[in-house]
């Protein structure tokens, strides 16, 4: 069996799970959805203190049914926190914006959002960010990480290797999607958080062994 035809099977797994979390997501509803985010929230702003000593961060602006983080950044801004949030570019890459309330906002030239307007930032802004909250529909014990699939946050985490100080990797999630070490299938271009916020809970994660390191044909 090559390696294309065992990246098309995880491919294929990874989109079943996707969408079986994103059903569950929707079917959770907004007001349990804004309770278990309140929760989260209470439990990252306690983490960042000890974490986030520069208070720079960077945050995502939630679509659809994704823990909501308007009510977040907002208390964010006003304890003082630098935030920046990712703007979508061709080629499913990232650059990133300052975020204010009432900061001016146009929609996004590649996807169905509104993002910041104003000067854009590339992965060197990241030698001035302590944390970044990275979006994802679950993950495992391993650090291991379902995303949306468009790989935009894969390739910005590979692009900050070359940096000195690399921003710890945070995700935010519902307390059903944080899953056991290898629920997740995982190609070798994925890349993994060393964090996550729960209702429950912050927890430190310690990466596992991976059984996928696969080349490329």
């Amino acid at each position: 069996m090559g390696p294309r035809l065992l990246c098309v099977r995880e491919t294929n797994a990874k989109d079943e799970l996707r969408n079986r979390l994103r059903n569950r997501r929707r079917e959770m509803g907004t007001a349990q959805r804004a309770s278990e985010m309140a929760m989260l929230s209470g439990h990252l702003l306690d983490w960042l203190e000890e974490h986030a000593p520069r208070r720079s961060l960077t945050c995502f602006l939630s679509y659809g049914a994704e823990p909501p983080t308007g009510e977040l950044l907002a208390r964010l801004h006003t304890i003082g926190y630098t935030i920046y949030v990712p703007i979508c570019e061709p080629a499913r890459r990232l650059l990133w914006a300052r975020w204010h309330p009432g900061i001016e906002m146009a929609r996004s030239s590649v996807g169905p959002i509104d993002e910041p307007v104003g000067e854009r930032f590339g992965p060197e802004v990241m030698g001035e960010v302590d944390v970044v909250l990275v979006p994802a529909q679950a993950v495992d014990a391993n650090g291991d990480r379902l995303g949306q699939g468009g790989g935009y946050y894969d390739r910005f985490i590979a692009s900050m290797a070359r940096l000195p100080q690399v921003p710890t990797l945070v995700s935010l999630l519902f307390e059903h999607e944080f899953l056991d070490a290898g629920e997740i299938p995982v190609e070798p271009f994925d890349q993994r958080v060393e964090a996550v916020v729960l209702p429950s809970g912050v927890r430190n994660l310690t990466p596992g062994p991976r059984a996928d390191k696969l080349e490329l044909g």
